[in-house]
């Protein structure tokens, strides 16, 4: 009750400054300043898919509502014309907005870009090539499908390195939480994600072996997590509907990574989509936001030209190029806490 309390006051709060012109005068005020959202899955409920995750993905009617909004305040623009302005190559276009998807799910291509062309929008598409290449879903998509497998018990416990990992399986609710306390414990306790993926391997194939399910079986069919294939991909390319980048190949914090793991990861993920889309690769995208001086560094080695972050706030002129931020985007969200939540 105190949340609903507080929800509606604080809307009701940017009503008034919305009516007082004052969200109206911080978004004159950034007019300059690049707006950059990023979105990942977007995917409706249907009659044919086999399971939900529980992480949520985006709506393709949320997506369609939020661009109405934005496109009546915004100048959408591509990603050469975001950092042409950022780096002083081309005149200010006013109120600029980028469009980003990460990590190259199929279900981008078939729901988010029809609506993006309906504004005119080239989004920005970062994928993670090692899964375009073995058509594998992601790990966290792979363990949330086994997770739900194996339902009805009050919890799965799990023993990996004298650790014990528990997950309440009693609802979708508690193990929605769970799930997502168990990630964040695992972001926080493993220094290399080369070893944190060996812990969801084997916590995977314990669960798929219970069941008797998962989800390499079927995601290829799987609109939820599916990803794109270098033919899709290289169709909406060369059609000029989308713009790529680099997630890396595997999808692993490079910050967590030593010096030739970055490499690895930069270097690889650069060659597969200059040789399978015949472009260049310029930019990038760092998995979970995660970066350091020393990824920074061999990017520009690299020769990426920018790279995104999921930093929160505005990108304004002479910014450093290799740190670029992104703000989430708005999801169920009034106009006026859109401008609020974009330009503050």
């Amino acid at each position: 009750m105190l949340n609903k309390i507080k929800c509606c006051l604080k809307k009701t709060i940017l009503d008034c400054l919305s009516l007082l012109g004052i969200l109206n005068y911080l978004h004159y005020k950034n007019r300059n300043k690049v707006t950059v959202l990023m979105l990942h899955g977007v995917m409706a409920q249907n009659e044919s898919v086999k399971w939900t995750p529980l992480r949520q993905q985006l709506l393709p009617s949320e997506l369609e509502r939020v661009l109405v909004i934005l496109s009546k305040y915004y100048h959408f623009i591509t990603i050469e014309q975001c950092v042409d302005l950022l780096d002083g190559r081309i005149a200010p276009i006013d109120n600029a907005l980028l469009i980003t998807f990460d990590d190259g799910y199929r279900n981008t291509l078939d729901y988010a870009l029809p609506i993006c062309e309906r504004f005119n929008i080239k989004p920005m598409f970062f994928i993670t090539t090692g899964h375009i290449n073995s058509g594998l879903p992601f790990w966290f998509d792979r363990l949330d499908y086994a997770l739900q497998q194996n339902m009805g018990e009050e919890s799965i416990r799990f023993n990996y390195h004298g650790v014990q990992y528990v997950f309440d399986t009693s609802s979708r609710q508690a193990l929605t939480d769970s799930y997502k306390k168990f990630r964040d414990q695992c972001k926080n306790t493993f220094n290399n994600d080369a070893d944190l993926n060996q812990l969801f391997t084997a916590l995977s194939e314990m669960l798929e072996s219970r069941s008797g399910k998962a989800l390499a079986d079927i995601c290829k069919e799987d609109d939820w997590s599916a990803i794109a294939s270098w033919q899709e991909i290289d169709n909406a390319f060369k059609q000029k509907r989308i713009d790529i980048g680099s997630h890396t190949v595997n999808h692993w914090r490079i910050d967590s990574l030593s010096k030739n793991e970055i490499l690895e990861q930069l270097v690889n993920s650069k060659k597969e989509i200059e040789a399978n889309l015949s472009t260049k690769c310029h930019y990038f995208c760092y998995p979970n936001g995660d970066y350091n001086q020393l990824s920074i560094d061999l990017l520009k080695q690299t020769h990426y030209r920018a790279a995104f972050t999921t930093d929160l706030g505005l990108c304004k002129s002479k910014d450093e190029l290799m740190t670029l931020k992104r703000f989430n985007f708005p999801v169920n969200k009034t106009k006026s806490e859109i401008l609020y939540l974009l330009n503050h």
